[in-house]
């Protein structure tokens, strides 16, 4: 990886750290996991609600992705 993407990523992943390891961050990230992330995102018979449930529920795993502690960088 880039030298300056790598040290963009990690100043983005301490930024959501800072952000949601707070108390309210915490409770903001308790709030969209049981809102997008703890239900299914498939709709019987509708593909369209079906892509809007998954787009909302990639937001938070890529929140949670980035608060994850990575060795690498």
């Amino acid at each position: 990886m880039d030298k300056q993407l790598e040290e963009d990523l990690k100043q983005i992943k301490a930024v959501y750290k800072i952000t949601f390891d707070s108390p309210e961050g915490q409770k903001v990230l308790a709030d969209l996991k049981s809102a997008y992330y703890h239900r299914g995102s498939y709709t019987k018979n509708d593909s369209h609600e079906t892509s809007y449930r998954e787009g909302q529920r990639s937001v938070l795993i890529r929140i949670i992705n980035l608060m994850k502690e990575d060795k690498n960088v």
